[in-house]
C-alpha cells in the first residue's frame, strides 16, 4: 500500500520535474521546443497515434497545440500540412506572468519551426497576420480567412416591449462578464441580460451569485449552453448582441472573434468593445454602438445610447450584412490556398519521379 501510495506521489512530481527541465532547455536552445511539446500534455501523443492511423492529402493544424502533430504527419507521410490560428498565440495569456516565463517560450519557438514549413499560414484577423509577419520576419503576411458561420437567412423581428441583450460564447474569466453584470443596475428598464454558453462550474456559481446579491435575478440570466449549430438560431431572438473584452494584450487588441459574425447573421444590433478589429468593421457596416471601455459606467453608456429605432434599424443592417459576411463568401480564398498547395506537392514527386 505504502508503495502504491509513493509511486502515485513520485510519478506527477516527475512528470512535472520534467516539464520544467523541458522548458527551461527551451530558453537555451529554441529548436528543444519540439522536443518539450510533447511533455506539456498527455494527450498530444495519443491525438498523433489516433491521427497517425489515416493517410491525407493535407494535415491542416487547428492552432498552435496542433502544429507539432500536423508537422510530423505530414513529414511521415510525405504530404503538406498547413497552420490555420485563432489567437496570437504568443499573447494569449500575456496577462500572467507565469505563463510568460514558462509557456510562451515554447509557444514561440514551435510556431516560428511550424509556420517556416507550412504550405499555407491563416489567421482570423488582420492584426494578427501583420503581428505574426512582424515577429517571426515571415517572407508574406499569412492568409486572413475570418472565422464566420455559414449563411442563414433570418427575417428581421422589431424589438418587444423587453429588449432583450445576448452575450454568447464561452462563460470564463477575463471576457468582461463580471463588469457587464455589475453594468445592468444602471440599464434603463426595458433592457434585459442574457449569458449563454459553457464554463468552469465554480465560475457559473460565482457569477450567479453576484447576480443574486447585486438583485439582478429578473434582468439577467444564465442560460445553458447550445449545440455550436444552433448558435445563430437561438441568437435570432434576442436584439443585442453584448461583448465587453479589455484590450490589455496584443491578442485582445486584434481579436476578431467567431461572436461578431454569428450575432450579425442572426440579425442583432452589436454592442462590442472599441477594439481595432471589430470597430472596423462595425463602422463599415454600421451595425451598433462601440464600448469605449469595460467598466459597468461605459458598458451601461452604450447599452443606454440605445432605443428600439436605433435598435431596428441596426438589426436590419445586420441582416443585410450577413450576406457579405458569411462562410461562403468566405471559403474559396481558403480552399483555393489549400488546393494549390495539395497540387504543388503533387507536382514536386511527379518532378522527383
Amino acid at each position: 500500500m505504502a508503495g502504491r501510495i509513493a509511486r502515485r506521489t513520485l510519478f506527477p512530481f516527475l512528470r512535472r520535474a520534467r516539464r520544467a527541465m523541458d522548458i527551461a532547455l527551451v530558453y537555451a536552445t529554441p529548436q528543444h521546443a519540439s522536443k518539450a511539446y510533447w511533455t506539456l500534455n498527455d494527450r498530444f501523443e495519443r491525438l498523433y497515434e489516433l491521427a497517425s492511423q489515416e493517410q491525407a492529402d493535407l494535415w491542416l493544424a487547428n492552432d498552435w497545440t496542433a502544429l507539432p502533430i500536423a508537422r510530423r504527419l505530414a513529414a511521415e507521410q510525405r504530404v503538406p500540412y498547413t497552420y490555420d490560428t485563432h489567437e496570437l498565440a504568443v499573447d494569449e495569456y500575456a496577462q500572467r506572468l507565469l505563463w510568460r516565463l514558462t509557456q510562451r517560450p515554447v509557444i514561440a519557438a514551435i510556431e516560428r519551426e511550424g509556420i517556416a514549413g507550412a504550405a499555407v499560414t491563416s489567421c482570423v484577423s488582420q492584426g494578427i497576420a501583420d503581428r505574426l509577419y512582424e515577429l517571426y520576419g515571415l517572407p508574406e503576411k499569412p492568409l486572413l480567412i475570418r472565422n464566420m458561420p455559414r449563411y442563414e437567412a433570418h427575417r428581421h423581428r422589431p424589438c418587444g416591449e423587453t429588449i432583450e441583450v445576448l452575450y454568447h460564447g464561452v462563460v470564463n474569466a477575463g471576457r468582461g462578464l463580471e463588469s457587464c453584470i455589475d453594468s445592468v443596475a444602471l440599464w434603463r428598464p426595458e433592457f434585459r441580460l442574457t449569458i449563454r454558453g459553457p464554463g468552469p462550474a465554480e465560475y457559473l456559481e460565482a457569477l450567479a451569485n453576484r447576480i443574486r446579491s447585486a438583485g439582478l435575478g429578473s434582468r439577467v440570466v444564465l442560460a445553458p449552453s447550445v449545440p455550436m449549430v444552433d448558435l445563430v438560431k437561438e441568437a435570432a431572438c434576442f436584439d443585442v448582441g453584448l461583448f465587453a473584452l479589455s484590450g490589455h494584450s496584443h491578442q485582445n487588441v486584434h481579436v476578431l472573434p467567431n461572436k461578431f459574425f454569428e450575432y450579425t447573421m442572426a440579425g442583432l444590433a452589436l454592442c462590442v468593445s472599441d477594439l481595432p478589429e471589430m470597430t472596423a468593421l462595425l463602422r463599415q457596416y454600421e451595425l451598433g454602438r462601440l464600448i469605449s471601455q469595460v467598466t459597468p459606467e461605459a458598458i451601461a453608456n452604450a447599452i443606454n445610447g440605445f432605443d428600439r429605432a436605433s435598435i431596428d434599424a441596426y438589426k436590419a443592417r445586420s441582416l443585410e450584412t450577413a450576406k457579405a459576411l458569411n462562410w461562403e463568401a468566405e471559403a474559396d480564398r481558403f480552399f483555393d490556398a489549400i488546393d494549390r498547395a495539395v497540387r504543388s506537392r503533387a507536382m514536386q514527386g511527379v518532378a522527383a519521379q
